[in-house]
This record gives structure tokens, sequence and C-alpha cells, in this order.
């Protein structure tokens, strides 16, 4: 299972991110309220539900969290205008007008963009006169527009530098820190689902003895079987150099085997030099065990289970 970066169509309010202040982005809809001296200052987001209210500013200020209807002609024109933005008299835009802005007589808007200029949404100064009177500019919008902008970047660069803190260079993997952090979720999913689930660690060796160290080819050769073998719901990683781990979901305990079976067999068709090491543990639904020592006891399994082929050959070896 790969790392999905944000997904833009994802309202913000739905995860903390660090890097947004809504706090500060509500001061900013204050002060342009108060410039203006417009009754409504607003920032929308165009979420998969619909135009979503990030927060707002005014004498009656919508809620956080309000969902408009999913398609709006007023609203797609606002977001899909150039930078600077348009001015728009509302008695000329009545067909579609959204019930919020019914009693606002003018619009000033400004289109606010993801990093790589797809559309995020709009920065809106309603009123109920022309706000652009007495020789003020609808160029203040511009500092704000801007400030949203360097925010929601900066979000997206620290999304990018988690996810990349999360995988593991040569394989493309999640790393033992991602897996961490990502297989518990898809765990507590599965279970509220009521699926079984396993946990499975690989460990990669030569068979040949001459060869004392497993080479980076073989691991990715190994990780890449892995990913082919497993379904998308599963989560694998590349645990240790050597070592891969998978939270696999099941319909039964067999099919842990079958699926160390089919890993094996893929991995001897490609690489006759390489052997094999792999322990499971099964788990079904009402277990109340965590993570972590579900792992701890699938991997200790596979070094009792190494510690006793090593004193096996060691015997066989003195006879």
């Amino acid at each position: 299972m790969s790392i999905n970066e944000f997904d833009p169509s994802q309202s913000i309010l739905e995860n903390e991110h660090h890097t947004i202040n809504l706090v500060r982005w509500h001061q900013q809809c204050e002060l342009l309220q108060d410039y203006y001296k417009a009754q409504l200052v607003i920032i929308l987001q165009h979420t998969q539900n619909g135009f979503e209210v990030i927060t707002s500013a005014g004498d009656r200020p919508m809620p956080s969290g309000l969902l408009m209807r999913q398609s709006n002609p007023l609203l797609d024109k606002l977001m899909k205008a150039p930078g600077q933005g348009l001015q728009v008299q509302l008695s000329g835009e009545l067909d579609g007008l959204p019930e919020e802005f019914e009693q606002h007589a003018f619009i000033l808007s400004r289109p606010i963009r993801w990093p790589d200029s797809n559309d995020f949404g709009c920065l809106i100064v309603a009123a109920d006169r022309d706000p652009l009177v007495e020789n003020i500019a609808a160029a203040m919008l511009e500092p704000v527009q801007v400030l949203l902008q360097q925010d929601l970047a900066l979000m997206c660069q620290n999304q990018r530098i988690s996810t990349l803190s999360m995988r593991d260079r040569l394989t493309g993997m999640l790393n033992q820190y991602g897996f961490l952090m990502m297989a518990p979720r898809q765990l507590a999913l599965g279970r509220r689902f009521g699926s079984h689930a396993g946990v499975i660690f690989f460990e990669l060796c030569q068979v040949q003895a001459h060869q004392q160290t497993v080479g980076e080819r073989d691991q990715q050769l190994l990780g890449r079987i892995i990913q082919d073998t497993i379904r998308s719901a599963d989560i694998a990683a590349r645990y240790s150099e050597t070592e891969f781990v998978v939270l696999v979901f099941l319909d039964s305990e067999r099919d842990l085997q079958h699926i160390i079976r089919r890993v094996d067999k893929s991995l001897k068709q490609q690489a006759m030099q390489l052997c094999l090491d792999a322990n499971a543990c099964f788990f079904s639904p009402d277990s109340s065990t965590k993570l972590a020592p579900m792992i701890h006891v699938t991997r200790q399994g596979l070094l009792s289970q190494q510690q006793q082929q090593n004193m096996d050959n060691s015997v066989q070896n003195q006879a």
C-alpha cells in the first residue's frame, strides 16, 4: 500500500494541519471586513462534497464546516477567476445565486490556488453597497490571498516531507516508522468491519554459504514480490535491512500460509540463490491485542525459528 499525499478534494478542516493557523485566517477576514465595511468576509474551499466554509467574519458569520451545494455558477465563476479576482454586482447574477448571498448587493473576490495551481476555493467580501467607493482599492485582497496560498504551500511541503520520511528509499515501500504510523489505523478499520487479520514477517537469507550478505537488488526483488502478492487493503513495509513485515486481512487462518507459499514460490522462480524465512500470527476480529504486541510476537517467533534451524544445522554438521 502506498502513501498518498494530501487529497485536495478533502476539507482541510477534517484533519489538524500545523501549518494552517485558522485563527490567523479568521483574523484576516476580520481585517478585510473592517477595511471594506463589509457585511461578510468568507473563505471557501471546494471539496468533494461542495463548497465548504473554512472561516468567516461579519455581522452574521457563517459557521466553519457549513456546506453549500456542490455546483453553483456564481461560486464556480469566482473560483475560476484570474488571479486578480472579480468584482460582481449581484443584481446581474441572480440566476443560481446561493441563498447565503441573496441579501448582499456586491461581491469582491480572489481565487485561492493550491501550489500546483489547481483550485482551492476563493476569498469573498460581500457588502450591501459597492465596497470600492471612497478610493478603497480591490488590491487590498492580494496580501490575504498570498498569505493563504503560502500556508497551503507550506502544508503540502510538510506533507511531502512526512511522506518521504515514512518511505524506504531502496524499495519505495513503507519503512518501519511508516508501518507503525499507518498500520494501526488500517487494523482498527478492518476490525470494525469484522475482518480477520494476520502479521507476517519475512527475512531474506542466502542458500549458498559463501554468500554472506543479501544485496540491494535481492531486497528490491522481495519487496516487489510482496507488494504484487498482497491486496490493496494490506500494508507491507521493509522493517529492517533484511526483514519485511505485512499486515494482511484474511478470510481464514490458513490464508496466511497460502500467502507465504506464494511469496516463497515467486522468489525461488526469480532468484534461486535466495531462501526465505517466514513466520505468521493470526488474530480474530474480536481480539483486543494492539499492533505492537502482534509485531513483537510474530518477530520473536521468526527469531526462535531461525535459532532452532541454526541448532539443527550445528547438530547435523557435528554428526
